[in-house]
């Protein structure tokens, strides 16, 4: 891949070969421990407790087997250090990356990292393939698309926040997906989803340093040479509530608005700098906002909203793509000039209908005329229509 900063993101992907152990763990010598008169039957029974607590120990990575690397050997304890209370003493679950022959969905492993003494900012990581199948465009996109997030910059197809962050292992390593499978993505997530606070820079710029080096040790045991540079120094600014917004230009988009009369209700988050999506949210609590206005630009992404795009709703029609318009999302894939891209819009409280149907026809043409793949003309069920 390209080079994004002063070092190189580039990968190179060797023959497929099983990776070998570098080191085998220290046995248990047991008879050591025993002299003189034991029977048989008590030696074997003492072998077995030290054998089975020493095999707990380590599945958990706790107490003397805890090792000073954790989430696949990516991350030290110092690195730790910035988020966890006493990191020399945070838990770690972790659950190996699997690939090739061994995982029918691509390289699949996750890890998860707690104080000791427990609490609500646990900190897991995962390394999945994105796949409507899945409800990726669901619940993942809820948090993980959220206009909360900076994206990456350069070539990367990648977001962080304070809280949430993902990064997809680069197509040099694994290959570019196929037109209708996501890419394969590490995720990390911190904590319950923040809504209504102003995004803090410091712990958005740790998160992304952290899923950056989880992606360089994925890539690197699945084979793959090069490694992606620290990402933080070209980061744009994170993505903070806009309070100039004009009643016809919703969402910073000019002509955009509910009606001629109609002022806005809420004040919109938009995605900072140019990346694989750009979010804008309005009202954010919890892990949705109340509006949600989004195209998916990138045509790995927007991938994962193929099965949405073909079964929401009732049909939108256009010479150009298809879509679909349910109670409160609707959502349309085209093709622009990068490739696939997807428009939705998804009301989640207030007049929906109404507002949907006022909202989606017009950000859809708006944003296609941006990314010169307009004009789309839309054909909108009547309501009650059905499919």
């Amino acid at each position: 891949m390209s080079s994004t900063a002063d070092e190189p993101n580039r990968y190179e992907q060797p023959p497929p070969s099983e990776r070998e152990l570098l080191s085998e763990r220290r046995r248990w010598h047991w008879r050591r421990l025993l002299r003189g008169r034991v029977r048989p039957l008590l030696a074997a029974g003492l072998a077995g407790m030290l054998l089975g607590a020493g095999g707990m120990a380590w599945q958990t990575q706790a107490g003397p087997f805890a090792p000073d690397e954790v989430c696949w050997g990516a991350l030290s304890r110092d690195d730790l250090a910035a988020t966890f209370r006493k990191p020399e003493d945070v838990k770690v679950v972790e659950a190996p990356v699997l690939h090739g022959g061994r995982s029918m969905d691509g390289p699949t492993g996750s890890c998860q990292l707690t104080n000791s003494d427990g609490d609500a900012w646990a900190l897991t990581a995962r390394v999945h393939r994105l796949d409507d199948r899945n409800g990726d465009d669901g619940p993942w996109a809820d948090e993980f698309l959220s206009a909360r997030l900076t994206p990456l910059g350069g070539s990367l197809l990648g977001m962080a926040s304070d809280n949430r962050a993902w990064l997809a292992i680069p197509d040099g390593c694994l290959g570019r997906p196929a037109d209708f499978d996501g890419p394969t993505v590490v995720d990390i997530a911190q904590g319950s989803w923040i809504g209504d606070m102003e995004p803090r820079t410091k712990e958005r710029d740790w998160m992304a340093r952290t899923v950056v080096k989880l992606v360089n040790k994925v890539s690197a045991d699945l084979g793959c040479t090069g490694t992606i540079a620290d990402p933080v120094e070209r980061l744009p600014k994170a993505a903070h509530y806009t309070r100039t917004e004009k009643p016809d230009a919703l969402c910073g988009i000019k002509g955009l608005a509910l009606g001629k009369k109609r002022k806005p209700d809420h004040y919109p988050m938009i995605t900072g700098g140019h990346g694989p999506v750009r979010t804008c949210d309005r009202n954010i609590t919890g892990s949705q906002p109340e509006q949600r206005l989004m195209t998916v630009e990138d045509p790995r992404l927007a991938a994962i909203f193929t099965r949405m795009a073909l079964h929401e709703g009732d049909r939108v029609r256009s010479a150009v793509g298809y879509g679909g318009l349910g109670t409160n999302l609707g959502i349309f894939r085209t093709r622009c000039q990068a490739g696939e891209t997807v428009f939705l819009v998804q009301i989640n409280k207030g007049e929906t209908s109404a507002d949907l149907r006022t909202l989606f026809p017009r950000y859809a043409e708006a944003e296609a005329a941006r990314l010169g793949c307009g004009p789309l003309k839309l054909n909108l069920p009547r309501p009650g229509e059905g499919r």
